[in-house]
């Protein structure tokens, strides 16, 4: 199978960093500050949270180069372990993940909207639902558009992040920052616990880098381009991240940012008026027009990978003769997100599946380390720096989340890991008629 490669270095890099920025560096500090002592700890927290984020780009880079094809872990957990695997990681992106997502940063965006020009819950709905339409019909008509827009709005996303990090460094002038202690009670099990929970808003605002590879069969020159715009984004999108918790910490105190709602909006306002929080809801307004986006963009691709395999519905399979897009699959993508939008089941659903996302990300660092053990003379133009240890720590840092989560929340843990496991009846259904005719894995080599 061959692909017209048309997304460049900058585009690459916009992908993989636009898809890591939505509204939780905006909002989420606040969430890690609530079971935290001191602003030392809150920096450190997103600090280890960036550290967590490189590894797994390390991991993802070298697998994008090895495997220059769409469909991400699809691909790279059927070759690792199995193809069952590989369409459970489908299934649960299409069912909850990447669908939810889009769901939920759409109707974030009306919401902001809604700061502007008032608008009623129902309405906020419809709009998030004209959005996430809107894009998929830029999408549906080239990947150029959908990869001009991500540019465009990435571009804006990392401006206005700029501004808050130039006005909280530069032209904020606080009369004491006090970051406290590291450990005001001594290195504790109950300051490592708090600590770990304090990760886990940090680690979901990092989350997102892995949607580059969903699109890899279209990224010219993928053996540099893809470990480069990987690496180049998860690091510019950490220092950006790190940065701005900087700001939060110059702008308000501890406390301050745990009782916030609004964190982002609260510090502009506390360094420079009224405006600043204006400012913030116009920012987030543009980074999740931007990150719903890039989901429509990436996901497509994989549930196309899966309709040629006979996993996912055949019409998904199929490229658009005038646009070179999978057009059915982004129709389907956005018919099922704007089902949960207008019924309101994303957010029971992203609860229940959210750490699905770390699941597979344990499972790939796994996978990258079997894929050496079973190709070991596969040409690998990136090769994971630190390996094993790189792939073997990102593995448990994943696991220990995973558990983090069963143990915070059992119920919504079990049914979530129910809905993902839900997919095996269905691919054993799929799997019945076999292979398609002279089809291979989907992990077999495109061409660059």
């Amino acid at each position: 199978m061959t692909t017209n490669r048309k997304l460049g270095l900058f585009d690459a890099a916009m992908i993989s960093s636009g898809a890591m920025i939505g509204a939780g560096i905006f909002m989420n500090s606040a969430e890690s500050a609530r079971t935290l002592q001191t602003s030392a700890q809150l920096l450190l927290v997103w600090g280890l949270g960036g550290f967590i984020a490189v590894l797994g780009g390390i991991c993802f880079a070298e697998l994008g180069a090895l495997f220059p094809q769409s469909g991400g872990q699809v691909v790279y957990l059927e070759k690792g372990f199995s193809p069952w695997l590989g369409f459970l990681f489908g299934w649960t992106l299409f069912s909850t993940i990447q669908t939810g997502a889009i769901a939920a940063v759409s109707m974030t965006c009306a919401r902001f909207i809604g700061v502007f020009v008032p608008l009623s819950d129902t309405a906020a709905r419809f709009l998030a639902a004209g959005i996430l339409w809107l894009l998929s019909a830029v999408n549906y008509r080239g990947l150029r558009p959908g990869a001009i827009v991500q540019n465009v709005f990435t571009v804006l996303k990392f401006l206005s992040l700029f501004v808050l990090i130039a006005i909280g460094l530069f032209f904020f002038h606080p009369q004491a920052v006090s970051l406290g202690p590291l450990f005001p009670g001594g290195l504790t099990a109950g300051a490592l616990s708090a600590l770990g929970l304090a990760l886990m808003p940090a680690l979901f605002s990092y989350g997102g880098w892995q949607n580059l590879n969903f699109v890899g069969g279209e990224v010219k020159n993928p053996a540099r381009t893809m470990p480069l715009a990987i690496l180049t984004g998860v690091g510019l999108v950490v220092a950006v991240y790190v940065l701005a918790n900087v700001v939060y910490v110059r702008a308000l105190p501890l406390p301050a940012i745990a009782g916030s709602s609004r964190l982002a909006a609260d510090a502009m306002q506390a360094m420079v008026g009224p405006w600043g929080s204006r400012f913030i809801a116009a920012a987030i307004i543009v980074s999740t027009f931007g990150i719903t986006n890039v989901f429509i963009l990436t996901g497509a691709r994989v549930y196309q990978v899966m309709a040629r395999q006979r996993m996912f519905l055949p019409a998904a399979g199929r490229v658009h003769p005038r646009y070179g897009t999978p057009a059915a699959a982004i129709i389907v993508q956005s018919a099922w997100a704007s089902g949960l939008l207008l019924t309101n089941g994303y957010g029971r659903l992203l609860q229940y599946v959210t750490f699905g996302d770390w699941i597979f990300f344990g499972l790939t660092a796994l996978a990258l380390i079997l894929l050496r053990r079973k190709m070991p003379d596969a040409p690998r133009p990136y090769r994971a720096w630190g390996y094993p240890v790189v792939p073997g720590l990102f593995f448990l840092i994943s696991a220990a989340v995973v558990l983090n989560v069963f143990i915070s929340t059992p119920v919504k843990s079990l049914i979530g890991t129910a809905i993902i496991l839900a997919g095996l009846p269905l691919y054993i259904w799929s799997r019945r008629s076999g292979p398609p005719a002279g089809a291979g894995s989907t992990a077999e080599r495109i061409e660059p």
